[in-house]
């Protein structure tokens, strides 16, 4: 977690550079959240609340509120976006949708390109997305920010279980402790209590570990594989490319097909001109098989930093639905639970779930479209991981929004939380 900056605006302190996140489940956990996440202070934002903002290394004087919130509360429709000048190599971008701040918002960045380029992004995600010319007006945009403060709760500070209540509680209980350790003899209780709970989070981790998230970064990693494939090489030409995960080596294994048609070419040729890496097989005289690996890791879900599913019934899948026309088909299912085998314990008898055990769902996700489209889901892929990609040549395509020579196609599932 980045600290966050405190800019006094006409005496008021305002606060840049907050984590966000969607908010999961009830409200009144988001103290839980920020305690974990190692937070000093946080902010609920949204009516109802659907972000919360975690800051860590402020020591405020007195209250201080939240630019990010503030602004997201001066724009209760629709996307809104804005680049405010902090200095003279500080440039600060303020996002938020339907009165929520965006996640990917609230960022400084030390060159006005780079503002411009994270709007950008955000624009993929947010086709909609208005973006207000503050560059020449950002001291009035933060008098306006600084004047609606007081009328918006402030930032709240993150307290630590325990404190000196807890370490007096501590102290009485270690000295009823030693008394009765006194009172009793010396034998001291043999049975522990099975951290029920703790198995249960090990089960899940186990699940998730078998299909990780790709995000945006892994998406990205993956597209850049199928676009670096060449579609001629030395007289055969690209039919099909297909890449799926490979049990056990950590990565993705791929395979390209390609047709011999230039009557020069010849299995010799190909195998001189072929990129680095690859293992040629010739099933036919016009037939080549390149395998070829790809290194493409993940990490396991989170479940306390998935979406909700009442976020990606609302944002998630209007994001989508905004990106539609670029494709031929996106197809996203009803959310199916994950399962957790259920752990036992040493005697084999199952363990009782938390209460507070997450409810981790996935849906279906499955895409079709020009290759070049594809890096419109980049940005949406954050809680996706994929199962299978493939790519398709079609030589005599005539190029459109939704048809191209490169077909992609993709295959994984979105994970969301349901509490």
């Amino acid at each position: 977690m980045s600290a966050a900056r405190l800019v006094w605006v006409d005496r008021m302190p305002l606060v840049f550079g907050l984590d966000w996140m969607p908010v999961l489940g009830d409200p009144a956990l988001a103290c839980a959240q920020a305690r974990r996440e190692g937070a000093t202070h946080q902010v609920l934002s949204g009516n109802p609340p659907a972000a919360l903002g975690l800051a860590q290394g402020l020591k405020p004087p007195q209250a201080c509120w939240s630019a990010a919130d503030l602004w997201a509360r001066r724009h209760p429709q629709g996307a809104m976006a804005c680049v405010v000048p902090l200095g003279p190599q500080t440039w600060h971008v303020l996002a938020s949708h339907e009165g929520v701040v965006l996640a990917r918002a609230d960022r400084s960045y030390p060159d006005a390109g780079l503002a411009d380029q994270a709007v950008a992004a955000l624009r993929l995600a947010y086709p909609r997305l208005q973006v207000l010319s503050c560059a020449g007006a950002g001291d009035d945009v933060l008098q306006d920010l600084a004047r609606q403060a007081p009328t918006a709760p402030p930032l709240v500070r993150v307290r630590r279980r325990g404190g000196w209540l807890g370490m007096l509680l501590l102290a009485l209980l270690a000295g009823a402790g030693w008394w009765g350790w006194g009172v009793a003899g010396e034998t001291a209780p043999s049975d522990r209590v099975p951290d029920d709970s703790l198995a249960w989070e090990q089960a899940l981790a186990r699940v998730l570990a078998q299909w990780p998230v790709h995000g945006e970064q892994g998406t990205r990693t993956l597209l850049q594989a199928l676009y670096g494939q060449p579609v001629r090489v030395a007289g055969w030409v690209l039919q099909q490319a297909q890449c799926q995960p490979a049990a056990g080596l950590g990565g993705w294994q791929c395979r390209s097909e390609y047709r011999r048609l230039d009557a020069q070419a010849d299995n010799r040729g190909l195998l001189q001109a072929a990129p680095a890496g690859w293992r040629l097989d010739f099933p036919t005289l016009d037939r080549a098989q390149a395998s070829w690996t790809l290194a493409l890791s993940g990490q396991p879900a989170d479940p306390a930093r998935l979406p909700a599913s009442r976020l990606v019934a609302r944002d998630w899948a209007s994001a989508l639905q905004a990106v539609l026309p670029a494709f031929t088909a996106l197809r996203l299912e009803a959310p199916q639970a994950v399962v957790v085998p259920p752990p036992r314990d040493e005697h084999g008898q199952v363990l009782p779930q938390p209460l507070d055990f997450p409810r981790v769902a996935s849906r279906v996700l499955k895409v079709e479209g020009p290759l070049r489209s594809g890096e419109l889901l980049a940005p949406l892929a954050q809680p996706v991981s994929w199962r299978k990609a493939s790519l398709s040549h079609a030589p005599g395509a005539r190029p459109d929004l939704t048809a191209s020579r490169l077909i992609l196609h993709l295959e994984g599932s979105l994970y969301e939380n349901r509490d």
